[in-house]
């Protein structure tokens, strides 16, 4: 079972570092082991317990290793009387904070661990890596501070540091913002050879764009690429990056390589690759590009991307797929009026002010407007081309009463002598 190793996330889910088993210790104590010395001279401790001890631990263990918590519990308070050794106290608590653990109690978890590394009686390998494991749990408790203390403390004995140890340390400056030193210590994870994991690589990308190091950034992230170019999250990280960096070009050159070679897979890389495109003042790409996605099942019908795609036409003066566009958006937004006021002014745009009427009506009615007297106002200048000048004075009268409007409005009115 693997329940009892602890594991901290990055982002994307990926691992820091792997805690020692809670049990095994116990079950093997006479184990024959040369008592080690560690870097700061602590002298390896023997595992003094009873055989009793030793036996009921180990049915304890069953338990835990069962998933029944509460009765290995119960198991741990019987054996936790003043005549237990410090060993065996250690004992105790390092499994009552891997049970805690296990129980998302992480605050009991800690409090355990302390305890079992307060003892300063269990075994080096297990009292360092308890060390570890109270840096690991800080850190999914949000305890930042006490996370680098508690990694410092076990670093003065580590005689083996893996990149995901060098990990967690970077992430805890990383979740402060101290990208300079989460840095140091990426670099240092990097640099054990390990295989680089993808949160390794999103934090360090990540650090150097907070810290305003754009072009470090983009450079690291093309050389993460080209050892991985199949990599489609990495490739909507990088575009995303070079579109944020101004650099529309490279992202568009880049995604459409990939959409060349059958690899544009991913509703985010399509989403990158219109942005470029709209960057790039490429309007009709740009929705083919959507209508493709959609399409093909990768891009999710919603509003949002009709209403990209209802945009980009209208740029492109191709006002029937445009409004074909917006139509299908407004179907899908029962309570925002968006689409139903863009779908009005196309159809204003194409002289058929009726229908505009009830596109711009049905905006209203729906409500979530950003600027609700710009559609009152259009209301009124479709019921003015429709013939219906009274119903035309009220949308104006009404547009009156918003900032964004009512210059329009009053001069719209002026005209009509009102």
């Amino acid at each position: 079972m693997f329940k009892f190793r602890l594991i901290a996330a990055l982002m994307l889910g990926a691992a820091l570092a792997l805690s020692v088993a809670p049990v095994d210790a116990a079950r093997d104590k006479k184990k024959d082991e040369k008592a080690s010395v560690s870097k700061t001279g602590r002298v390896d401790k023997p595992t003094q317990s009873s055989q009793k001890f030793v036996k009921a631990f180990g049915k304890i263990a069953d338990l835990y290793e069962a998933d029944q918590y509460e009765e290995a519990l119960a198991g741990l308070a019987k054996l936790d009387t003043p005549k237990a050794t410090p060993y065996e106290k250690g004992k105790i608590a390092q499994l009552r904070g891997f049970i805690a653990y296990n129980q998302d109690d992480l605050i009991t978890g800690i409090e355990q661990f302390k305890i079992a590394v307060a003892t300063d009686s269990l075994p080096n390998e297990e009292h360092f890596q308890l060390k570890l494991t109270l840096a690991e749990l800080y850190h999914m408790n949000d305890q930042f501070p006490e996370s680098i203390a508690a990694f410092d403390d076990w670093l003065k004995d580590a005689e083996t540091i893996t990149g995901r140890n060098w990990a967690l340390q970077a992430k805890n400056y990383f979740d402060q913002d101290q990208f300079e030193q989460a840095l140091v210590y990426l670099d240092k994870a990097f640099a054990t050879g390990d295989k680089p994991e993808r949160a390794w690589q999103q934090m360090k990308a990540n650090s150097l764009l907070s810290l305003e190091r754009t072009d470090e950034a983009i450079a690291f992230g093309k050389t993460v690429l080209a050892e991985n170019p199949d990599d489609a999250e990495f490739s909507n990280f990088l575009s995303a990056l070079l579109l944020d960096a101004g650099k529309a070009k490279e992202a568009v050159a880049m995604l459409e390589a990939m959409r060349a070679a059958g690899k544009l897979d991913k509703e985010n890389l399509y989403i990158n690759l219109y942005a470029g495109y709209r960057e790039l003042d490429r309007p009709k790409e740009a929705a083919a590009l959507l209508s493709e996605g959609i399409s093909k099942g990768i891009v999710k019908e919603t509003k949002d991307r009709f209403l990209q795609i209802g945009e980009a036409y209208y740029d492109s003066e191709e006002l029937v797929t445009a409004l074909d566009a917006f139509r299908k958006a407004a179907a899908l937004s029962p309570a925002d009026g968006t689409a139903d006021l863009y779908a009005g002014q196309v159809l204003l745009d194409q002289e058929k002010p009726q229908e505009a009427r009830a596109a711009f009506t049905a905006a209203i009615q729906k409500g979530n407007l950003r600027q609700l007297g710009n559609a009152y106002y259009q209301l009124g200048i479709a019921e003015l081309d429709s013939n219906n000048e009274a119903a035309a004075v009220a949308a104006f009268q009404k547009a009156q009463g918003y900032p964004d409007s009512a210059k329009n409005a009053t001069q719209a009115l002026k005209s009509l002598g009102r």
